[in-house]
């Protein structure tokens, strides 16, 4: 009879058992390196498509400036009245209102907005659309570097202008200003610094940045004196306050200082005027902290029919993004021809990317912010003489 050896049964079942897990160990792993290289190889390509796509895009963004540098080249009326109707109208939000129209066979675009003249890539704009009017005028400024924007209004009308500013964002940079740290407590409280904070800066401690605003304006037909644009410039400074005038509180410019040279103690209006920001902007990520409505001079004499005017806007002790909208009859009105909208999409493949850029017309710049600053008193002495004993340095009293 034979007899079994339960120790090599056992031996072997053991074997088995570790071969089969290792098996099944390794499959595992060679099945997550593979889902692993897959997902990279996936996401590299998406990555490449995506790049392609937004490379599309900002050639839609280009063949659109080229589309607002011919319609202010044409000479024509009726190309010009063609041009404008097909930027401006309703119509002007169709996809193929620049490539599918008289504007796309000017500048030599194709109908479908191939970048590379070759459909086999697949990548290409597949949509672009251009408004020379826009609601608002957005920017942004550094501190004590001004900008000048035209007052023109579609229509012409307008009595109140809608001024926002200090973007609200997570971080301080190109995307907006951060959250605000604080306001004013009033127009003469300004936010608390101490001394160990004062190195990082105003808008790196998150403090809205002071906004001096200044109309400027004259009359839009016949010949005008000095007297006229004094008549017709107004400055304020607008402090970002706890209280004050609310956004839809609007502010009378006839009130403030006529004179912006003077600021003479017989001028009304020339004390900084608060405005009461957002007590919570955290929860309006991507608005305004601060906004508010200022009222051009009423009469005749001064409505933005009669007139031309220019708002210059400064911001004080630091940078900020802000927003500037017309009002007629308590409706915001459209910029006309001052920062015209260029909306691209691209597209490679099946990825999409969408681009919105905002151009300046003739944009008002290199004006001096000022002729001579100085903190301290001024001394100029000038002398003209041949002998050397005559000049004497730092000679002023």
């Amino acid at each position: 009879m034979r007899e079994i050896n339960n120790y090599d049964s056992q031996s072997g079942f053991v074997s088995l058992f570790t071969t089969l897990f290792f098996m099944l160990l390794i499959t595992v792993i060679t099945i997550s390196f593979i889902q692993i290289t897959t997902t990279e190889q996936q996401q590299a390509l998406d990555n490449d498509l995506s790049s392609s796509a937004l490379a599309s895009a900002q050639s839609g963004i280009e063949d659109g400036k080229r589309a607002i540098l011919k319609y202010y080249s044409l000479t024509s009326s009726s190309d010009k009245a063609t041009y404008y109707s097909l930027m401006t109208s309703p119509g002007s939000d169709s996809c193929t209102s620049i490539t599918g129209s008289q504007i796309g066979t000017d500048l030599g675009i194709a109908s479908s907005g191939n970048v590379v003249n070759n459909s086999q890539i697949n990548q290409s704009y597949s949509c672009l659309t251009v408004d020379l009017d826009s609601p608002d005028y957005l920017s942004q400024s550094s501190a004590n570097v001004s900008q000048i924007i035209p007052l023109k209004a579609v229509g012409g009308e307008f009595q109140q202008i809608r001024v926002s500013w200090h973007l609200v964002s997570s971080t301080v940079g190109t995307d907006g200003d951060g959250i605000p740290s604080g306001y004013a407590a009033g127009p003469l409280l300004y936010p608390v610094i101490g001394s160990t904070n004062v190195s990082p800066g105003w808008s790196a401690l998150g403090y809205p940045a002071y906004l001096r605003v200044q109309l400027f304006g004259y009359p839009n037909s016949g010949a005008y004196t000095r007297s006229d644009l004094a008549a017709r410039s107004r400055t304020i400074l607008l402090v970002p306050g706890q209280t004050g005038a609310d956004a839809n509180t609007a502010i009378d410019l006839a009130a403030a200082d006529p004179n912006p040279g003077s600021f003479s103690s017989s001028s009304t209006g020339i004390n900084p005027y608060t405005v009461k920001c957002e007590a919570s902007p955290e929860d309006n990520l991507g608005s305004y902290a601060c906004s508010a409505l200022l009222q051009i001079p009423s009469g005749s004499t001064y409505a933005s029919s009669a007139n031309n005017y220019y708002l210059r806007i400064t911001p004080i002790y630091g940078q900020t993004h802000f927003r500037v909208a017309m009002v007629n009859s308590s409706t915001e009105v459209s910029f006309d021809q001052v920062q015209p909208i260029i909306d691209a999409t691209g597209r490679a493949d099946d990825v999409y990317r969408r681009l919105q850029a905002r151009v300046l017309v003739n944009p008002l710049t290199l004006y001096p912010e000022y002729a001579l600053e100085t903190a301290n008193n001024i001394c100029k002495n000038m002398s003209v003489s041949s002998e050397t004993k005559d000049y004497v340095a730092n000679n002023c009293p």
